[in-house]
């Protein structure tokens, strides 16, 4: 495992799933942690397991409230004196055809999955810029590269964040400051039980990981200080790759394999 020595990490929707991963991994590597998420019993749980205030501190935060993001940047520094690295990991999913979707849901997604992203970077990017030093790390999705069935609200939710993770890298060049894109594939979390496990298409199912290959590709691309875009698994952009090119191509694999 590659050194994080003296790094200080802020980790949002950290009390489960690719979040709680990547925080176990990262402390294991040698970083401070500020962990953050809507539930505390859980959240205070794994700071106590990942050695207390020296070593992990448990923000509640719910991101999608400005005045949380503000108290969760403001804590942090207090507390560490400096953030190396953001990752934007909290968001979820509601998984219905457009046809039946609750515009409520879509919202919310919205809220969380992008303007969450974007209030936790704008919250912290000032620090890392006046430092010339830091990173970005947005968890993205396949979703927001390629579309599928019964994914609309969700798809359009992380299409936006992928556009937001690349302006970002163009902005940052030569400011010291990265931002590295993660985008998954299908991995069994709790994401599922919100989303609909039952309604993913056949097609998203070919692009399937662990959450311990994500967190794992994660915790490389702050070691490495990655400024760029992260596939898993790999072979999942081979088909983000033809999709833009050949859109007719993609539709007609979505038809045949649902």
């Amino acid at each position: 495992m590659e050194s994080l020595t003296g790094r200080v990490i802020v980790i949002t929707g950290a009390s489960s799933g690719f979040g709680e991963l990547i925080a176990q991994r990262c402390v294991a590597a040698g970083a401070r942690v500020a962990l953050a998420a809507r539930t505390s019993a859980k959240l205070d749980q794994l700071a106590a397991h990942l050695g207390g205030p020296a070593r992990a501190i448990a923000i509640t935060t719910d991101v999608g409230n400005p005045d949380d993001v503000a108290r969760l940047a403001q804590t942090t520094l207090d507390h560490f004196g400096h953030v190396d690295v953001l990752v934007n990991n909290a968001g979820f999913g509601v998984f219905d055809r457009l046809a039946e979707a609750r515009l409520d849901d879509i919202r919310a997604m919205m809220e969380v999955n992008v303007f969450g992203a974007l209030a936790c970077t704008q919250a912290f990017l000032p620090h890392m810029l006046a430092r010339r030093s830091g990173q970005i790390v947005m968890m993205a999705s396949m979703a927001g590269l390629v579309a599928a069935p019964n994914m609309g609200g969700y798809t359009a939710s992380k299409h936006a964040l992928v556009g937001l993770s690349r302006t970002l890298m163009l902005e940052l060049e030569g400011s010291g400051v990265r931002c590295a894109m993660i985008c998954p594939g299908v991995a069994e979390t709790g994401f599922q039980h919100r989303a609909g496990a039952d309604k993913y298409p056949r097609i998203a199912r070919l692009s399937a990981c662990t959450a311990e290959q994500v967190a794992d590709a994660t915790v490389r691309a702050i070691a490495r200080r990655t400024h760029g875009e992260i596939v898993v698994p790999w072979y999942g952009r081979l088909l983000a790759l033809i999709s833009y090119p050949l859109p007719g191509a993609t539709r007609a694999v979505m038809r045949l394999i649902g």
